[in-house]
């Protein structure tokens, strides 16, 4: 290796250093040049290992990161994606990679690999995929329950239909549940209302405004056209309310601004398109 190379390696290991990702340099051939310290612990690696250290023990994607995604990465200037690691013992490490090349002039003389450690995020979806299960049974056997899924998140699934005086017993329920609880996040689930009246759109908005008052944000899931339609064609304001499009993504709205990593993007609803649909 030319004593630039050498110099730019050196670079970036001083960069490295302070990452709590791990971080690798690893030549196009596939010879790895270093670890940083957090790499190393998560794939639980000692320092003395780390010459003649090959990119097989490192990952089972070997050949992948050889022969696709590093010259993805030097063609398009950077490549991402989802792995995995692989520890001393061989189990694997759930990772987001991203891959740049390191060059010398026109000549690439290695390339970066930084991944992000994902289990944490996928031990938190699947408890929150036993969370909604368990919400799943205690919707069927209840009509208008309010639950607290998580802290500070509380959940009204709303099924059938929704007259004024069940809208009236809905918005009780809600913010005493936000009261009681402290709750920041009321999510209202419509996802089993087919259709309302008017009287009982705007009733709900109240109730959404409601809840503002006491200091909660209210989020709205799972909205079905024919609500939607009458919802946008009453011109009701939805200033401050959140929409989504399923429970599910409710909730991981909600954990990410509670600070909670979560390992997929929610989608935010446009309710003229739903109502146009």
């Amino acid at each position: 290796m030319s004593a630039e190379p050498q110099s730019n390696v050196t670079s970036f290991k001083a960069m490295f250093a302070g990452l709590a990702d791990f971080a690798a340099l690893v030549e196009p051939s596939g010879a790895v040049l270093h670890v940083n310290a957090s790499g190393l612990r998560l794939v639980d690696r000692a320092t003395d290992e780390l010459p003649g250290l090959s990119v097989d023990q490192l990952s089972p994607h070997a050949a992948q990161l050889i022969g696709e995604w590093i010259p993805a990465a030097i063609a398009a200037g950077q490549w991402e994606g989802e792995a995995e690691l692989r520890r001393a013992d061989g189990s694997p490490v759930p990772v987001q990679l991203t891959i740049a090349p390191i060059r010398d002039g026109g000549r690439v003389s290695a390339a970066a690999i930084v991944a992000r450690d994902l289990s944490e995020g996928m031990r938190l979806e699947e408890e929150l995929q036993r969370r909604f299960l368990q919400q799943e049974a205690i919707t069927a056997a209840t009509s208008t329950p309010i639950i607290q899924v998580w802290d500070d998140i509380v959940t009204m699934p709303v099924v059938g239909l929704v007259d004024s005086v069940r809208a009236a017993d809905m918005k009780n329920t809600l913010l005493e549940a936000v009261s009681r609880t402290g709750a920041r996040f009321a999510i209202v689930d419509l996802t089993g209302v087919d259709t309302v009246d008017t009287a009982t759109a705007d009733h709900l908005l109240r109730v959404m405004r409601a809840v503002r008052l006491l200091g909660a944000r209210c989020v709205i899931t799972g909205i079905q056209p024919a609500v939607a339609q009458i919802i946008v064609g009453l011109g009701l304001e939805l200033q401050g309310v959140v929409t989504l499009r399923s429970l599910r993504e409710g909730l991981r709205f909600c954990l990410r601004r509670l600070g909670f990593r979560v390992t997929r993007e929610e989608q935010v609803l446009d309710l003229a398109a739903i109502a146009a649909s």
